[in-house]
């Protein structure tokens, strides 16, 4: 498994856990789709530990990388 942050762009993954401490930032992300079993493609990744953008649920969405690291991701294999 490896998470969000390191994960390679335009390939598929599953999401197999989230890793938050903060309930608001889980609840906002389940809100946004993000849910454990859900499909997640890395769009863009930012230099310099920026935000990626991703798609999920045919939605953009960009997350912090800091919460990138705490979604852990699970290759499809097609």
């Amino acid at each position: 498994m490896i998470h969000v942050a390191n994960a390679t762009l335009g390939t598929t993954y599953k999401i197999k856990s989230m890793l938050f401490d903060n309930a608001m930032v889980m609840h906002r992300l389940h809100a946004l789709g993000f849910t454990e079993g859900s499909e997640i493609k890395v769009r863009q990744k930012s230099l310099f530990k920026g935000p990626c953008t991703l798609d999920i649920n045919g939605q953009h969405v960009c997350i912090r990388n800091c919460d990138a690291c705490k979604i852990m991701l699970e290759q499809v294999h097609e």
